[in-house]
């Protein structure tokens, strides 16, 4: 029997004030901390298509798309608070299936319990 796989989304705001080498920037670090999870892939999302001429697929620096077993859910979770901790300009957006959770700095107790609760629903599913 396959092991259940999760797939999210991750959407990086680097802040007002940033421009798109610091995010592309960001996103290439925070991509390089979660590749050190026991994740099977996370890589750059593609959009779009590409102008006339162009080499390759479009892709947005921005938008790392992540599979996993739904175990790593949880230290995923813990790994984008503390980056964020660290960037605190910065805003993660997370979409699994149709829930989609918005995160920044240190999260409230509110927040918190609404991240558990999509959790247990997301590693139940699997």
């Amino acid at each position: 029997m396959p092991t259940p796989v999760s797939k999210l989304k991750l959407s990086i705001d680097a802040g007002s004030g940033s421009d798109t080498q610091e995010l592309a920037q960001l996103s290439q670090r925070l991509r390089q901390e979660i590749q050190h999870l026991d994740v099977d892939t996370v890589g750059f999302v593609c959009e779009g298509t590409a102008p006339a001429g162009a080499k390759g697929d479009p892709m947005s620096m921005a938008t790392l798309a992540v599979t996993m077993a739904p175990v790593v859910l949880t230290p995923l979770f813990g790994l984008l608070q503390t980056w964020l901790t660290r960037h605190d300009k910065a805003t993660v957006t997370i979409e699994m299936g149709t829930d989609k959770l918005t995160l920044t700095g240190s999260p409230s107790s509110e927040q918190l319990k609404v991240i558990q609760a999509t959790l247990q629903r997301h590693q139940q599913q699997a």
